[in-house]
């Protein structure tokens, strides 16, 4: 199960690189992720790692597969 959300690490990933607050201000992107007014571009990225990653610690998860939307 290590690779089973590299695609929503992958995007979100993509989307902070291609955010403002990495291109014009500069900043690192961890600065980015952790502050909420700059990483609203990518809160639906980071919503979907979020839930990838909670659902392979979730044992109902685990037994009844992961949810596609």
């Amino acid at each position: 199960m290590p690779h089973s959300c590299s695609e929503a690490a992958l995007s979100l990933l993509t989307c902070i690189e291609e955010c403002d607050c990495v291109k014009k201000d500069g900043k690192a992107m961890i600065d980015c992720l952790k502050s909420p007014s700059d990483s609203e571009e990518c809160q639906a990225q980071k919503n979907a790692y979020y839930m990838c990653k909670h659902s392979q610690l979730n044992m109902r998860t685990r037994i009844r597969g992961v949810r596609t939307f």
